[in-house]
């Protein structure tokens, strides 16, 4: 195996011993003037791929109970408006644990929402 690719920003859920094993082994080959050549298999991810879909997401999850969705949604099932007080994002604090590519990507939603952030890094 040369390359394996996947398309999560973590590999985490696919490590095993086998593939440790397997990623650590290097063979040598001969390159085209039959001088050895060691392979390595490279392993690659999606890093940043589906940050701001995912920002958008969470941000989306705190409207949600901001909101009061579900009530919203009962009571319109119900054909009945009983007006109710709703909680506003902006000057709330978000807090995020990881400020890697989501948390950022969180980060600046939450910024244009005009809530203030709170993030925990591991470095």
């Amino acid at each position: 195996i040369e390359w394996v690719h996947c398309r999560s920003a973590g590999i985490d859920f696919i490590e095993s011993g086998n593939l440790a094993q397997m990623f650590q082994t290097t063979t040598t080959t001969k390159d085209s003037n039959n001088n050895p050549k060691t392979n390595h298999t490279i392993i690659t991810n999606a890093k940043g791929q589906f940050s701001s879909s995912l920002a958008e997401y969470a941000l989306f999850a705190c409207s949600y109970f901001a909101k009061n969705l579900p009530r919203l949604l009962r009571q319109q099932s119900n054909k009945e408006w009983i007006p109710y007080n709703v909680e506003e994002l902006r000057g709330k604090t978000l807090g995020i644990v990881g400020y890697g590519d989501i948390g950022r990507a969180c980060a600046k939603l939450g910024t244009q929402y005009g809530m203030r952030i709170t993030a925990l890094r591991r470095h």
